[in-house]
């Protein structure tokens, strides 16, 4: 029989052990690695999946469009003409919209046939988000406004007018509150929006950034979990926050872009929030998420 003093021993070199085990990561799934999804572009950016799980991106200087295979994970070039396509979202009427600003127009793209057509025309854009209505709104950087787009008619109205250049743009989960990326800061700033969707008074800060000593923080594509809380590609790469005045706010978190890949310039997750995808101007990766990651 063993003393008991080895087995005093093995019991505090087992804690001494687990003590010394690293945490386990806030995000990231165990064991889990960068995918690269697609390579080789100019500048990859918006992101979006269809009502049957294949994915869409599109490469903004190369005026492309790609469809990604759910299954087999072939990728197809669907539109080689897209007017320089960046931010694009699907809208509750099945088409693909995508803010064309080449063309200075907004394209809604028939997944049937992949024929487009301008639902709106006259102003440059960067990126969209569509309510479940149909309303859209979708940012213009260079002049510093919002447009919205109406229901069904795409009547296009000032959205809102601003003192600082658009990026990003998403909804809050209950689509009361606009939110738009400041770019070249760290706020993003909310718009509550009245039951006609339009933009009822003055904005507030919804959410603070991380950025680089400089404070430029490329603040840019984004969305919204269940929770409230925000995912969005920076100068820092992908980061998580919490809203301002969320009560308890989950902790902010910052993920730096792999190996040494410039700033994240768009991030989603995928529908079944298995995966998050983002996009380095060269490639787009996916990296597998822990299973209580997006969960409210």
């Amino acid at each position: 029989m063993l003393p008991r003093s080895f087995f005093l021993y093995l019991a505090s070199a087992l804690l001494a052990l687990a003590a010394a085990a690293p945490p386990p990561d806030r995000v990231f799934a165990e064991g889990s690695e960068w995918e690269v999804v697609s390579s080789g572009h100019r500048f990859a950016e918006g992101m979006v999946w269809d009502a049957d799980g294949h994915f869409y991106f599109t490469d903004v200087p190369a005026n492309q469009l790609f469809k990604v295979d759910r299954n087999s994970g072939s990728k197809t070039l669907v539109d080689g003409a897209t007017g320089r396509a960046n931010g694009i979202a699907f809208g509750s009427d099945g088409r693909l919209y995508g803010c064309a600003s080449g063309d200075n127009c907004i394209y809604a793209w028939d997944p049937k046939t992949w024929q487009k057509v301008k639902v709106a025309e006259g102003t440059a854009s960067n990126d969209l988000t569509i309510l479940r209505d149909g309303t859209i709104f979708y940012t213009e950087p260079g002049t510093k406004l919002v447009w919205r787009l109406a229901a069904r008619t795409f009547a296009r109205e000032l959205g809102v007018k601003l003192s600082w250049a658009p990026n990003g743009i998403a909804l809050s989960p209950d689509e009361r509150t606009l939110l738009v990326a400041e770019f070249n800061a760290d706020t993003i700033h909310g718009f509550a929006l009245d039951g006609d969707t339009k933009v009822n008074g003055p904005d507030r800060a919804a959410y603070k950034l991380a950025v680089p000593s400089d404070g430029v923080g490329r603040l840019d594509g984004m969305m919204t979990l269940p929770d409230g809380r925000l995912l969005i590609g920076t100068a820092l790469g992908t980061q998580v926050a919490p809203a301002i005045a969320a009560v308890g706010a989950a902790p902010h978190i910052v993920i730096p872009s792999p190996q040494g890949r410039a700033r994240n310039n768009y991030v989603r997750l995928s529908p079944d929030r298995a995966w998050i995808y983002t996009a380095y101007a060269a490639d787009i990766l996916r990296r597998r998420l822990r299973p209580d990651f997006a969960k409210p």
